[in-house]
């Protein structure tokens, strides 16, 4: 394992919370084969490290009327990295930023209710240089970082 200092139980603790961040510690203690105090203990050197950085729910956009998700990739010139940046934070519709090395600049992970609201977007960024965008079909779950992973790194 590469220079992380997680052993096997430290791995399975963060492949559980991945997998139901709400789940029990003592569930979780019972997966692993710890008591519920050491487990406990556990993640709470996970969280310190900074390896665990925060809990959430998984949330459904298109429950919510956001059913279009489009992949935008920009390539803009250095004096418009920071006025983008501002920008795109202020756009509620962009929730994901990824400033890249190569040809673009950024790509931007957008979830929109309508096609109007995307060319929207696309227009307001546009200012900052050339734009391409991808309408997403259907994306696939994320996989957890994990044992896999970590051993195979």
């Amino acid at each position: 394992m590469p220079n992380s200092g997680l052993d096997r139980l430290d791995i399975s603790i963060l492949e559980a919370l991945q997998e139901n961040a709400r789940m029990p510690l003592s569930e979780i203690g019972r997966r692993i084969g710890l008591s519920q105090p050491a487990t406990s203990e556990r993640v709470k050197r996970l969280e310190e490290r900074g390896i665990v950085t925060g809990y959430g729910a998984r949330i459904d956009p298109a429950a919510l009327g956001l059913g279009m998700m489009a992949i935008i990739r920009i390539r803009t010139t250095h004096e418009h990295i920071h006025p983008a940046l501002r920008a795109f934070a202020e756009m509620p519709h962009v929730i994901e930023v990824h400033r890249m090395t190569g040809e673009d600049c950024f790509l931007l992970k957008v979830q929109v209710p309508s096609p109007g609201q995307l060319e929207t977007i696309v227009d307001s960024i546009a200012r900052f240089g050339a734009v391409t965008t991808s309408l997403v079909l259907r994306s696939e779950p994320a996989k957890p970082l994990g044992k896999a992973l970590l051993e195979g790194a």
